[in-house]
């Protein structure tokens, strides 16, 4: 797959700080079972050594006693998009204020928050859908994967879609990215921490999530 995204392009640069060469397992986690299934027939199973881009919700039973979590290489959430009345509106505060309805992904974190608080909303059934809907005009503000910015810049011709400045995902709306790996890897734990520590700070994971279009976010604190 040319290009790989960004997460097997982080992976690769951090291999090759220690002269190694990567390959990939893919695990299926869509299917009955979701990730615990996933994680005991490829980490548990000897099948790969690191499983990428895992969020730590703080559950310990996702561990299963022989897992664990690297430091965090990567801060990802729900971003807000604006067109027309909306541009210039950087909280759901002040859509809200404004009158306008949010376009968001039915069954999801920030369906269900919308939702709660009584904050009128229009709910498509994934991200990819809203960008169409986005593109035609049906909403003036949508808050999205971040992904769903690169996807929509390659399926819609000409049309150009951007993150309203200066916004950043709020508690609940936003999550770390670590590795997970089986917990008596020491050695290989400490490679893969001294390897986020220092493509942090170097800028090349910025970088290569930038590549892609996406909205870079240092991990969280």
């Amino acid at each position: 797959m040319n290009p790989p995204g960004f997460d097997v392009e982080i992976m690769e640069a951090i291999a090759a700080r220690g002269n190694m060469r990567m390959e990939m397992y893919w695990a299926d986690t869509g299917t009955r079972g979701g990730m615990s299934r996933a994680l005991r027939r490829s980490l548990m199973k000897g099948r790969c050594d690191v499983f990428m881009g895992v969020s730590d919700s703080g559950d310990e039973d996702q561990l299963m006693g022989k897992l664990a979590f690297t430091n965090a290489y990567l801060g990802i959430g729900y971003v807000l998009v604006t067109q027309g009345d909306a541009v210039g509106k950087k909280s759901i505060e002040e859509l809200f204020e404004a009158g306008i309805t949010i376009g968001v992904p039915m069954s999801t974190p920030i369906d269900n928050m919308l939702f709660e608080r009584k904050i009128p909303r229009a709910l498509y059934k994934d991200n990819r859908r809203i960008m169409r809907g986005f593109a035609k005009g049906e909403v003036q503000a949508a808050i999205v994967w971040p992904t769903a910015m690169a996807v929509a810049r390659k399926e819609v011709p000409g049309f150009e879609v951007e993150m309203e400045k200066g916004y950043v995902p709020k508690e609940g709306q936003r999550w770390n990215l670590s590795y997970m790996m089986m917990k008596k890897d020491k050695s290989l734990m400490d490679f893969l921490n001294q390897g986020i520590a220092a493509l942090l700070e170097n800028g090349t994971i910025q970088e290569k999530v930038e590549k892609y279009g996406v909205p870079y976010y240092a991990p969280f604190q």
